[in-house]
């Protein structure tokens, strides 16, 4: 891999001195002097866990072949233009390393947990793999050739969460920014070339997007190897303009604009399985609203509005009762045997977010499906929610936060994507602070903003009998889902 690209390293020695942002007796945040920022939580470990928080994904491909930033999170750590693949490997088996990049619709994070005294070898390797990447052309076509077979698996896989969660943001955000599929397409793949790739992340993978943050890690050290190793002026693009496309598009700084709309996908579930039983043939059912941004008032109301509809599988996935007093659970799954899931989500970003509720159950009764998910929005303004299920709400909230915040990488992915956002990060103290003063007031206000705007839909399956979006988006906006109900027979004699 080395002998193709034989970039020599000429990295600074000295760090030069950081401006601290913030600093606190648990994390320190400084910005070096090329923007990147340095954020640390300090956990005294024999293991650490390190990486980098890029403000890129999906939503800023609009000027680049869809499916871009998939293929780029499936190059990472595959080689890189100073380490081949087996470089790579002893390196992660000499330190006890696991790597991994992971892409979302804002945000890509490359980080790796290993023995603290594999931090000054580990960090290179990330450094390299954010801004010297190899993606040889042969890379390139097994990347290609997996991204084809993971697209076969999802058609094909009863469990079509991912599916629907980039059919949601597609309709919701109707070509642009956020509705852009976070999934290449088989034939999307043929169209992106080396130069693509290249020429995004010398776009969108700029210093000044960029949080290095380390938990277990000494804050000035960090520094130093940040320093030394995130050198722009040795990116690829740097040391060799001839791998950029011969004229770069603009930058996209475009705002996430709500559109509201549907998705339909009809595909016959009937004989879906990946064993020898067969699978109940289910159409799937969302329905979205526009919800707010990290940085509104009431983000932690909606996180409070979310764990209160909760809901799930058709049994308690992840011990006895977890969850089962939830309302989706309690007034949905317990009342009607029929449906398989009905489970609440939201997702925010910095400039807008989206609220939904996903459903599943038998094709033949999908219009009932549709009317009840719409009640759940309707009752939650109509009934004052009751003050020991907004408690109980509230007491599940924060034990999930204090609970994932044990794991030292999900202290690692909050401190960076709060510090890429905010600057600084909020503890979890305070956010459970925030938790306690929302009121059931508060929650009927979030409903209210939901309702305000127009319904996003997602129907996938056999969707024969699913109501048009007409229909669906008059029941929202009267707030009764009369629209959805069927004619009677005398009604239809009279000719109305």
């Amino acid at each position: 891999m080395l002998s193709r690209l034989a970039f020599s390293r000429s990295y600074s020695v000295v760090a030069r001195s950081p401006s601290f942002i913030t600093s606190s007796p648990k994390e320190k945040v400084s910005r070096l002097s090329n923007g990147i920022r340095v954020a640390t939580e300090g956990i005294p470990a024999k293991y650490c866990t390190v990486g980098v928080a890029i403000k890129s994904g999906c939503r800023y491909e609009i000027n680049y072949p869809l499916g871009t930033t998939h293929m780029i999170e499936k190059l990472a750590f595959s080689s890189t233009q100073n380490y081949g693949r087996e470089d790579l490997l002893k390196i992660m088996e000499d330190y006890g390393a696991l790597i991994d990049c992971q892409s979302t619709r804002d945000t890509f994070l490359y980080a790796a947990s290993c023995r603290t005294d594999g931090l000054d070898k580990i960090v290179p390797v990330i450094a390299d793999t954010v801004l010297r990447p190899g993606f040889y052309p042969e890379d390139i076509e097994v990347t290609k050739e997996i991204i084809s077979h993971e697209n076969d698996f999802y058609a094909k896989n009863p469990e079509c969460e991912p599916l629907l969660l980039d059919w949601i943001h597609t309709a919701a955000y109707q070509g642009n920014t956020l509705g852009l599929s976070r999934y290449c397409r088989t034939q999307d793949a043929e169209q992106i070339s080396q130069s693509h790739l290249f020429s995004y992340i010398s776009q969108y993978h700029d210093p000044s997007r960029m949080v290095v943050a380390g938990v277990g890690i000494d804050h000035d050290h960090l520094v130093t190897l940040v320093d030394k190793y995130f050198n722009l002026e040795n990116a690829a693009w740097k040391m060799d303009p001839s791998l950029l496309l011969s004229h770069l598009p603009p930058i996209d700084k475009s705002v996430a604009q709500y559109t509201g709309g549907e998705y339909r996908c009809v595909r016959d579930l009937s004989k879906m399985a990946l064993g020898p039983r067969g699978y109940p043939n289910l159409a799937h059912f969302v329905l979205g609203f526009e919800s707010v941004g990290l940085n509104h008032p009431d983000f932690v109301a909606f996180c409070v509005l979310n764990t209160l509809l909760g809901g799930g599988g058709s049994f308690s996935a992840g011990g006895p009762g977890k969850g089962m007093f939830s309302r989706l659970y309690t007034d949905v799954l317990h009342n009607y045997h029929w449906m398989y899931n009905c489970t609440s989500y939201n997702h925010s970003y910095d400039d807008t977010g989206i609220f939904y509720i996903r459903a599943s159950g038998p094709p033949e009764n999908y219009v009932d499906m549709v009317k009840i998910i719409i009640d759940q929005f309707f009752q939650l303004i109509v009934d004052t929610i009751p003050e020991e299920e907004l408690k109980r709400a509230k007491t599940q909230l924060k034990s999930q936060i204090f609970m994932n915040l044990e794991m030292r990488p999900v202290v690692f992915e909050d401190l960076a994507r709060q510090v890429l956002t905010h600057e600084k990060r909020i503890r979890p103290e305070e956010y459970g602070e925030q938790i306690d003063k929302i009121t059931a007031a508060d929650i009927e206000r979030c409903v209210e903003h939901l309702l305000s705007s127009k319904p996003s839909i997602v129907g996938y399956g056999d969707l024969k009998t699913m109501p048009s979006y007409e229909k669906i988006d008059s029941c929202c906006a009267t707030r009764t889902t009369t629209p959805l109900a069927k004619k009677s027979m005398f009604t239809v004699l009279r000719g109305n």
